[in-house]
């Protein structure tokens, strides 16, 4: 399959996909004015072509016309023909006098027009020989539009075929580098991934073994920003694994007991708060239950809730609901706009410099609620607060 030449990274497959697709779009655009205005060339030529002959038999015609008028030919008066075309003479009232083709309806306001597979040339005869105003003549159509469409649908068809597959190869060809950059960058991401994990569950596991309560209060203090520390390491290295395994684990969904986990998560950061003086207000229904794979639930409270923390000034308060299928976190941190709304969901979309992170949280927040068909919706003002609701 030609698909399978695009590289394996997403977003280098989307991009390519992006640049390809605008190239074609605007390609065949082109082309298709091009073809029209080469059909409407070649109907005007062959017109043309046609009606100076035409015109040549008219003129003939009305002179035999004149000649039966002035009685100039033999006794027997007999309408003049011709081979190759069919005529017919009108009144000045536009009445049919005689016809070789019938009757037809006659456009008599127009010099030329098709009817069927014929185009009918009309002449206006001065003065009215035999009583006749006006001269038609019935020509079989040399072309049919349809047959010139049909050989340019398959010529357009070939050319863009071939477009195609050249301009997947040339911005594969282009992207090369890029896409080299990108899997470098993920091999580095994954083994950096994977040696952090021991060092930190060495330091958190360390840290829980000590007895603080034969430590001075300075050295508590010491130990206490090493733990913050490791915990927030700990939260990078959870979202890093989940972004790069997300694809290649199956989801182990099973029955959980949301308010007992969404009571562990805030435990757990509960440390990063009281550094920053945020207090939590939580309103949790026990034993709300959701079929959820426990990592996925795991990451998609601690985005939430270590975002609220992160953009929350200090002294403020994070309130927290959970009841039968809704799910609410709202702080009182600098908010956002309508245009950051939208694009929130971006990987490595950062508003904000000034607060450490890499942009990653809401883009795992929104690929796990659409796997299991979660709603969200983030209400936000800009220096009040912003409201993340999710419902299921």
């Amino acid at each position: 399959m030609w698909f399978n030449i695009l590289p394996k990274n997403k977003s280098v497959r989307k991009t390519i996909l992006n640049v390809v697709s605008i190239y074609l779009i605007t390609t065949i655009l082109l082309i298709l004015t091009l073809s029209f205005i080469y059909v409407d060339s070649q109907k005007d030529q062959l017109l043309q072509s046609q009606k100076q002959q035409i015109d040549y038999q008219a003129k003939q015609l009305i002179n035999q016309l004149e000649d039966l008028h002035n009685g100039i030919s033999n006794n027997n008066i007999m309408y003049p023909e011709l081979d190759d075309i069919q005529t017919a003479i009108y009144d000045i009232d536009k009445n049919i006098i005689f016809s070789t083709f019938g009757e037809k309806n006659i456009e008599f306001d127009k010099q030329y027009f098709y009817l069927d597979d014929n185009v009918y040339f009309i002449y206006k005869v001065e003065p009215y020989y035999l009583g006749a105003a006006y001269l038609i003549i019935q020509k079989h159509r040399e072309y049919k539009l349809v047959n010139i469409l049909v050989k340019l649908a398959i010529s357009l068809f070939f050319v863009i075929l071939f477009l195609i597959f050249t301009s997947f190869f040339l911005v594969k060809i282009l992207i090369r580098p890029l896409s080299d950059n990108i899997n470098l960058l993920d091999k580095f991401l994954k083994d950096t991934t994977h040696e952090l994990n021991t060092p930190i569950a060495a330091i958190l596991g360390n840290i829980e073994m000590l007895n603080l309560e034969n430590m001075d209060e300075k050295n508590k203090k010491k130990i206490n920003r090493i733990r913050i520390g490791a915990i927030t390491i700990s939260s990078i290295y959870d979202d890093l694994s989940f972004l790069i395994l997300n694809n290649k684990i199956i989801s182990k969904n099973e029955i959980l007991n949301v308010s007992d986990i969404l009571y562990t998560r805030v435990e757990y950061f509960k440390i990063l708060s009281d550094v920053k003086n945020i207090s939590f207000n939580i309103d949790i229904k026990d034993n709300v239950m959701l079929e959820i794979d426990t990592l996925k639930l795991s990451r998609l409270f601690d985005n939430l809730i270590s975002n609220a923390i992160k953009y929350s000034p200090p002294s403020s308060t994070i309130k927290i609901t959970l009841d039968d299928n809704l799910f609410i976190i709202e702080d009182q941190g600098q908010g956002m706009s309508e245009d950051n709304i939208k694009q929130i969901f971006q990987r490595y979309k950062r508003f904000d410099t000034t607060v450490g992170g890499f942009g990653i949280g809401y883009n795992i927040i929104h690929n796990i609620i659409k796997e299991y068909d979660i709603d969200i919706e983030i209400k936000s003002e800009i220096d009040v607060g912003t409201k993340v609701i999710l419902t299921w």
